[in-house]
């Protein structure tokens, strides 16, 4: 049977069918309750076509009134849209309790809520969670009712409330025992894992094989854990003697993203991979403010130690005196093929313009990140105009790109500074 359509013929299959309104015309709630369907409908597909992700806020922290038995973060106010297209907002900041009180079915157990929705088997004590902010219903009040049905009214309800709901989810797997041994490099390994940089690398060196149209351990979780209505907020990893160990929202984070229509291409051209790219570089610098809450540690602290892998460029705060928490540029870089790096007294840094910083982190999105163990080289640039600031006692910061991209170094007539720049010397040799 030929099933093909004619040109201009509607296809009505998935349409949207909304009430036809005419004088006349007996309505019911079933009625109205259908015009309601269609318009929530329209809205979604608007929704759907705008992306998913979060439009603003959300913000996930640890609350000051966690414990290590009893965690609880704060989610901020914020709007979000999932990939239903349905809008999830947050009108105050609220406290979210991640453990629920025991009763005699779920005495000892932790984030028991969560428990049907696992795969893997419950560790006590320790666990990598996903936390997602989801779509909730309930209902309000009661309706005033017709004085002609002299029944009781099952359904009258006087309001149909959306709201929204928030959900853990264990990541076990693919997050293994041997990963959570290496506690140092948790946070960096379950970031990278979530952009998908395992499986995007290999795609690229056989671009015409099998077609990668799902990659990262958010669509590895798809669709019996995470559903399509979830939207990711932040990872988190509690142990029962320290508690929340830390809150990562920009491993999963991502800002209101449009689905593509680039097919097996949408690991290279895709919005996803700019909006993962730019969530690498906030996810980094996110880490960094972490790490140098304890600035005695953050002195001797060296990439290497706590990163498997680097955004392809980033910004390094850097510690000129005790009142400025930050790194030191030798240790930070130490062991890694940089470029750059102010080691002593007697090495000249590389610098730039401050004019051309943004456009750096820019383009990076369109790069890979820098794998420490590959050795590939980094490029660190000061800039001028932080140089000048930090003489007067302000933070100072360096710039590090991976060595694949572009140098910016070189000095540019008539826009550098004579004694802030870098400069080739050229000499002519004549016979005379």
């Amino acid at each position: 049977m030929d099933s093909s359509i004619d040109l201009q013929q509607p296809v009505i299959d998935g349409g949207i069918r909304s009430i036809n309104f005419f004088n006349g015309r007996m309505l019911t709630a079933r009625d109205l309750t259908r015009e309601q369907t269609a318009n929530r409908l329209a809205t979604q597909r608007l929704g759907q076509a705008v992306g998913e992700g979060i439009a603003y806020g959300l913000e996930v922290s640890k609350s000051t009134a966690s414990t290590n038995q009893a965690p609880v973060v704060s989610i901020a106010s914020g709007l979000a849209v999932n990939r239903q297209g349905q809008t999830l907002w947050l009108r105050d900041k609220t406290d979210v309790a991640l453990v629920r009180k025991a009763s005699a079915s779920t005495a000892g157990m932790i984030f028991c809520d969560c428990l049907p929705l696992q795969t893997g088997t419950y560790v006590a004590g320790a666990g990598v969670y996903l936390l997602t902010v989801a779509p909730a219903e309930t209902r309000e009040g009661r309706a005033v009712t017709s004085a002609l049905n002299t029944g009781a009214a099952p359904c009258n309800t006087d309001a149909v409330v959306s709201a929204v709901q928030f959900r853990l989810i264990q990541i076990d797997p693919p997050i293994t025992a041997a990963e959570i041994n290496l506690p140092n490099y948790l946070r960096n390994v379950i970031a990278y894992k979530c952009f998908g940089l395992a499986d995007t690398q290999p795609f690229l060196g056989d671009p015409f094989g099998a077609g990668l149209t799902n990659y990262g351990l958010l669509d590895s979780l798809r669709p019996n854990l995470l559903t399509d209505c979830d939207v990711p907020l932040g990872v988190l990893y509690w142990t029962l003697a320290d508690g929340i160990k830390f809150i990562d929202m920009w491993s999963v984070r991502r800002r209101v993203t449009q689905r593509t229509a680039s097919g097996r291409w949408q690991s290279l051209l895709s919005e996803r991979r700019a909006s993962e790219g730019e969530a690498m570089l906030l996810q980094f610098e996110a880490q960094l403010d972490d790490l140098r809450v304890d600035a005695f540690a953050a002195i001797n602290a060296k990439a290497r130690d706590s990163f498997r892998n680097l955004p392809a460029a980033g910004l390094v705060p850097i510690s000129r005196s005790p009142a400025q928490p930050g790194f030191n540029e030798s240790n930070f870089f130490d062991g890694l093929t940089a470029r750059g790096v102010v080691r002593d007294a007697s090495t000249q840094p590389t610098i730039i313009e401050a004019a051309r910083v943004e456009s750096v982190l820019r383009h990076s999105f369109a790069y890979p990140p820098i794998d420490l163990a590959s050795g590939v080289m980094l490029w660190v640039y000061h800039v001028r105009e932080n140089v000048q600031a930090a003489e007067q006692n302000r933070e100072s910061y360096v710039l590090f790109t991976s060595g694949h991209m572009p140098y910016v170094g070189n000095a540019q007539y008539n826009v550098n500074r004579w004694s802030l720049s870098n400069y080739a010397l050229w000499l002519e040799s004549r016979g005379d």
